[in-house]
């Protein structure tokens, strides 16, 4: 009998505690920006935005989307501060991510969907043919939007992104979340003791070999992410994406707006050859920039340079069609394509 009632209580002990720290999280992270309400398609969703600067003559503005595991305070501690300097720079929380709402729409964990409804929203916010820059996991939606609606952007700059079918499976936990009742439960008591332990490595691997930020952590609002309802749309998203990418990466060939690819060449999450090589070379006249040294998060680790692309886009210059190699000493070597 002893044995059972210390398995409960501690179930119990595990259940209370990760609700205080989800309600502790969401006070010491609350919406840093703005909300819109979608309709149509998307009756009841609610995106969390923030925007900065101001269209300038000639400069289209900027749309940015964040990856897995995240929200937009990533682009807002990284991109936002820079681009607004130029223009008007919108960082989306992706549905069910950071303060967003996940919506009601059966396949919101598909990057057209998402694609969809960060369009419309910008529509709503009076956002005209942006830029679409889309880090990792967001690179499937920027992709798609412009599959679907290119006449509507300026320019796509995919970032490290994660745009075709991999070998192999993802974590374990991803599987459990999506198990019947032990998922709730798991959601519930394991994820934030989960996160807390494995965050600080988590952050370190993403960034490897570069060095995170001092306290990006913390920065970028990540025990957001330990939420119950967060963990879940995530998971979802994760476990869902090899499938809809099968599907969506056999139309590259048909992108018709202006491209330029950034990856890191020593980017060991999402992998560069797979990945943001394939594209470039599937997509006619696109311009690929391979940083030497550089892991899976350019945007911070080599801001400038990411900067300095989505800019030349927002301009309406032209890619350099063929491929840039950026050393870590700045050296730069072009190949036509």
């Amino acid at each position: 009998m002893l044995f059972p009632l210390v398995i409960a209580l501690l179930i119990a002990g595990l259940f209370a505690y990760s609700a205080w720290v989800a309600w502790r999280t969401a006070a010491l992270f609350p919406p840093s920006g703005e909300f819109v309400d979608l309709d149509g398609e998307f009756e009841g969703l609610r995106l969390h935005y923030v925007s900065r600067g101001e269209v300038r003559e000639g400069i289209a503005p900027v749309v940015l989307i964040h990856g897995a595991s995240g929200n937009l305070r990533d682009m807002q501690e990284s991109l936002v501060p820079e681009l607004a300097k130029h223009t008007r720079a919108v960082a989306f929380d992706r549905p069910g991510h950071g303060w967003s709402g996940r919506g009601r729409h059966p396949d919101i964990a598909n990057p057209a969907v998402q694609a969809r409804a960060i369009r419309a929203a910008a529509a709503k916010l009076g956002i005209e043919r942006p830029v679409v820059l889309g880090h990792s996991w967001g690179a499937s939606v920027a992709a798609a939007w412009a599959l679907d609606a290119a006449e509507t952007m300026t320019g796509l700059l995919p970032l490290s992104g994660a745009l075709y079918p991999w070998p192999g499976g993802i974590a374990w936990y991803h599987g459990v979340v999506r198990t019947p009742v032990f998922g709730a439960v798991f959601l519930r008591t394991l994820t934030v003791p989960g996160g807390v332990l494995l965050s600080k490595a988590g952050v370190a691997g993403n960034f490897h070999p570069n060095e995170a930020p001092e306290a990006y952590a913390t920065r970028i609002g990540l025990p957001l992410l330990f939420r119950p309802s967060h963990f879940r749309a995530n998971s979802e998203d994760t476990a869902k994406l090899k499938g809809h990418l099968a599907r969506q990466s056999m139309q590259y060939g048909g992108i018709a707006v202006p491209v330029i690819v950034v990856t890191g060449n020593a980017d060991y999450t999402v992998s560069p050859k797979l990945h943001s090589y394939a594209f470039h070379n599937a997509v006619k006249g696109s311009e690929l920039i391979k940083l030497k040294g550089t892991g899976h998060m350019p945007h911070h680790a080599r801001r400038e340079i990411v900067v300095d692309a989505v800019l030349r886009l927002a301009r309406g210059e032209a890619p350099r069609a063929g491929q840039v190699t950026i050393h870590e000493d700045g050296r730069a070597e072009f190949a036509a394509a």
